[in-house]
């Protein structure tokens, strides 16, 4: 599991392809949130609430988390 803290906020996100996804809008009690580009809303399990406009990104969701980036599984990679 990982644990995220606000040094990862504004790290790219990336999926398994290497494709950019967004970037951590930020981080509030360990869960980032993802800013997704265009398009990937559809694209993630999880769902923004109607007034936030990120995404919560699920611990097992996480793949890797380098120092420049962070990668994530959707399930629709394959």
């Amino acid at each position: 599991m990982q644990h995220f803290t606000q040094e990862h906020a504004n790290m790219p996100v990336v999926d398994a392809r290497g494709e950019r996804l967004g970037r951590v809008a930020g981080v509030q009690d360990g869960e980032a949130r993802l800013e997704p580009e265009t398009g990937v809303e559809s694209r993630m399990d999880a769902a923004a609430s109607p007034d936030e406009d990120a995404l919560a990104i699920d611990a097992e969701q996480v793949v890797e988390v380098t120092d420049d980036y962070v990668r994530i599984e959707l399930g629709d990679e394959e």
